[in-house]
């Protein structure tokens, strides 16, 4: 849970006081929770569609007499092919007839863990981007990686700019080094590549000590968020610069929606790491109960600090709302004739620096996790059915790591805006999220039912894992990303023509 909290609450949560001021706190908490139940119901179909690619090699393991792990991935291709009607691949092909479940099958692909009578989640790691192809085919997989791409370098740039950005406000060079002139941002996101991509370059393994300390961190930073603003709402005194009391905001603004929506997605989005986080789980039956509880901690938390902070600080919210604690003094101190706060109490400069440095040094945590997703899937992109036979080659991953890792630090040098990123990038966290889940909960359906073996996992959720309810998910993201693009378009037409 904690590597997943990680995930998800990288940067997202961060603009979620600047989206809530946008769309009204009321229809903002609304649409979060909307998104987080649907977010729930399609990580379901990650997981059973990992089940079902594990029963269709274990028919392929069985017919041939072979260990599951030897087979390659054109297995399960060539079997989902044959099934459906298509031409196998040039691999080959196998003899098998559509038969209903037997006892012998049942048995073959029964549970791994005794409390649990339906099949889970097994030791073999199937990516996303293999499922997509062996049951989307050649041209679902290659929109899946397309879709993929865009997301996952945009989640790294963001990170990257969020790095730079608040070291930038809470040390600058000048106080640092002692020397004007320089490009603090810069800096900071040099700094913050000699840190990560080592990181990236590394195994979830070998960083469970970080990411849950990192993930207690991030709890306590929504307590003081959260309470340090509660009690500057009740103060008579001012608490944030010259600020006394709530600028309040809307309840609803549907103008606002299209950048609620995004962000709202953005920051709950893991389904592409789902194989990845599953992996170091030892009982496979609890990662539904795992992945749901980090959606609800999330609800709760990303409520309490978009609805409070946006509440309090109004149409003066920063796109990364941390930074509004630069002027954080809680009533003591004395203002300069530069607005600056200088002699504060050392507990409410430690409370300011912790607020805006820790978002900093958390997506130190943030970007590999993400950048490990993004290098595996760009060796199943290269490597394609043969993956098996590079992904343990040190030299191999680490090329590909560096390759997922670089191009965003590049880009977040030219590119500083967190809001402008989020938005497009949420975009395509929208087919990623609602989508392609949806379509592989289909498609891998109809498969198994071809092979003649229960497609019902130990995931499946009754009428929300069937096929129509799939579709709804599955239609609302296209929707999402239509309203979503549109709008953005429209936004920056209007503004464009203003501009001139």
């Amino acid at each position: 849970m904690c590597f997943t909290v990680n995930y998800i609450m990288g940067t997202g949560f961060l603009t979620l006081p600047w989206a809530f001021n946008s769309a009204g706190v009321l229809l903002s908490l609304l649409t979060l929770s909307f998104v987080c139940l649907i977010s729930d119901v399609s990580k379901d179909y990650i997981l059973e569609t990992m089940c079902r690619a594990d029963v269709l090699f274990r028919v392929r393991g069985k017919s041939e007499g072979r260990n599951i792990k030897s087979l390659s991935i054109h297995s399960a291709v060539d079997l989902v092919k044959l099934e459906t009607g298509t031409n196998p691949s040039k691999y080959g092909s196998i003899t098998h007839n559509p038969d209903p479940p037997t006892s012998e099958t049942t048995g073959l692909l029964s549970s791994n863990d005794a409390t649990s009578p339906l099949p889970l989640v097994r030791s073999r790691k199937f990516e996303v981007v293999e499922l997509c192809s062996i049951f989307l085919g050649e041209k679902g997989s290659s929109l899946y990686i397309f879709t993929l791409g865009l997301y996952m370098y945009g989640t790294l740039w963001a990170y990257t700019s969020v790095f730079a950005n608040a070291c930038s406000y809470a040390l600058p060079m000048e106080k640092v080094l002692g020397v004007d002139g320089l490009d603090d941002y810069i800096i900071y996101v040099f700094l913050f590549a000699s840190i990560v991509v080592p990181l990236t370059c590394m195994e979830l393994k070998e960083q469970v000590g970080v990411q849950v300390f990192l993930s207690l961190c991030r709890f306590v930073m929504v307590v003081i968020m959260v309470g340090s603003v509660s009690y500057a709402m009740n103060s008579e005194s001012a608490q944030f610069d010259d600020q006394t009391g709530g600028h309040g905001a809307a309840l609803v603004n549907w103008k606002g929606l299209y950048k609620m929506l995004p962000i709202a997605v953005y920051a709950n989005i893991f389904h592409h790491s789902i194989p990845g986080l599953s992996s170091p789980v030892k009982d496979k039956s609890k990662l539904s109960m795992i992945f749901g509880s980090t959606f609800a901690f999330g609800m709760v938390a990303y409520g309490l600090i978009g609805g409070v902070v946006a509440w309090y600080f109004g149409d003066s919210i920063d796109q990364s709302a941390n930074l509004n604690w630069v002027g954080y003094h809680a009533g003591t101190g004395v203002q300069t004739s530069d607005g600056n706060w200088i002699h504060k109490s050392f507990f409410t400069s430690l409370i300011a620096y912790f607020v805006v440095v820790f978002p900093a040094t958390d997506v130190v945590s943030a970007f590999p996790l993400n950048g490990i997703t993004l290098g595996n899937s760009l060796m199943g992109i290269w490597f394609g059915p043969d993956i098996r036979e590079y992904e343990n080659d040190p030299k191999t991953v680490k090329m590909f790591r560096l390759v997922a890792a670089i191009p965003s630090i590049i880009g977040a040098c030219f590119l500083r805006d967190l809001g402008f990123i989020t938005a497009y990038t949420g975009i395509t966290g929208f087919a990623i999220a609602f989508t392609f889940p949806a379509l592989l909960n289909i498609k891998s359906k109809r498969a198994c039912n071809r092979a003649g073996v229960d497609p019902v996992t130990a995931y499946s959720r009754g009428f929300i894992s069937s096929d129509g309810f799939s579709y709804v998910v599955a239609v609302f993201g296209g929707g999402l990303i239509l309203f979503v693009f549109v709008s953005l378009v429209y936004e920056q037409s209007i503004n464009k023509a203003e501009m001139e």
